[in-house]
């Protein structure tokens, strides 16, 4: 699959997240929960066999321990990212930091796997970062900002950069785990996935009030869903199915559905490019897709398109094409 393809594949699942969380609220952790259920119950197809017993998994090719390890890291990743939002941190410098992913796997690179750069893709790598960030610090109001102590900031802080490190850390393992035993991105895909459920009962309290919360929410034929949904609206006004006006769901499970199905395009595009391209190459993909986001929540929404965001824009363009052109050398 073309990186032009995972890209593609990346952004399509961004519109549906802004979607869903705009009527969800912060019930993020029913979203996750969705994500990862759908990714385990349909990897079953491709992992279950006819055992002695009746139905088991297939033996796997990597050591569980290994998936182990990187559901056990991206557990803390997440919870440290979800974390650093309740110290003083605000959404553009939390997007910000993020973005500094991508020195930090290239740093990490470096020392853990010696790992040797070109100068073009040093050069490409800063310019990207530096405008994710000029366009996050463009875009960012005031009023995002949160107040907080200096001490809830600096912790805030310190939560974000060991994600930051972990993140890179977990990139450059599972780079090293399909070299090791080959493009096994669909296991890689399933376990990850399956593995982490349990990790969801520390949320269960949580994850039943968001389902009370989600319930609750106001039934709306299907036709008023794809209304919201930028080319389906259009599509629906040249021909619309009776149906549409019918059939009716809650809000809020219509869009979390609609999120795990294109979260499912977009992670499935993520764990097949990670077994064909460098860690450092799928962070720089992974930038683009921040920053595309960014981009379409500017047009989407009519926000104003200043000079940073311009500029920011500029150099992620010049610095993507820096970085393909020293990477096929």
């Amino acid at each position: 699959m073309s990186t032009l393809g995972i890209g593609i594949q990346l952004m399509a699942s961004e519109l549906p997240l802004i979607l869903s969380l705009i009527f969800g609220g912060c019930c993020s952790q029913l979203i996750t929960f969705g994500q990862f259920l759908f990714v385990a119950v349909e990897g079953l197809r491709n992992h279950m066999m006819w055992g002695k017993y009746g139905p088991c998994l297939k033996p796997t090719i990597v050591p569980l321990s290994n998936w182990f390890f990187l559901v056990t890291v991206f557990f803390l990743v997440s919870m440290l990212n979800n974390l650093a939002l309740g110290y003083a941190i605000s959404v553009p410098l939390h997007i910000i930091f993020r973005s500094g992913g991508l020195i930090m796997n290239m740093i990490l690179g470096s020392v853990i796997l010696k790992k040797r750069y070109s100068l073009g893709q040093v050069v490409g790598v800063i310019l990207v970062t530096l405008g994710v960030i000029w366009a996050t610090l463009d875009n960012a109001s005031t009023s995002e900002n949160k107040e907080g102590s200096t001490k809830e900031f600096i912790t805030g802080i310190l939560f974000l950069t060991v994600a930051m490190v972990l993140s890179a850390g977990m990139g450059l393992y599972q780079e090293v785990t399909y070299k090791k035993y080959g493009k096994q991105w669909r296991e890689g895909l399933f376990y990850t996935h399956f593995m982490a459920l349990p990790f969801f009962l520390f949320f269960s309290k949580n994850l039943y009030y968001q389902v009370i919360e989600y319930n609750q929410s106001p039934l709306v034929p299907l036709k008023e869903i794809f209304n919201q949904i930028p080319v389906m609206n259009e599509l629906f006004t040249v021909w619309s199915p009776p149906i549409l006006n019918t059939f009716r769901v809650h809000k809020l499970w219509a869009f979390l559905v609609m999120n795990v199905i294109t979260q499912y395009v977009c992670i499935a595009g993520v764990n097949r490019m990670t077994s064909v391209a460098t860690s450092l190459t799928l962070n720089l993909v992974l930038n683009l897709r921040k920053f595309t986001s960014l981009i379409i929540s500017i047009l989407y929404f009519k926000n104003e398109f200043g000079l940073g965001a311009k500029l920011g824009s500029f150099l992620v363009f010049i610095g993507t094409l820096i970085y393909t052109y020293s990477s096929r050398k």
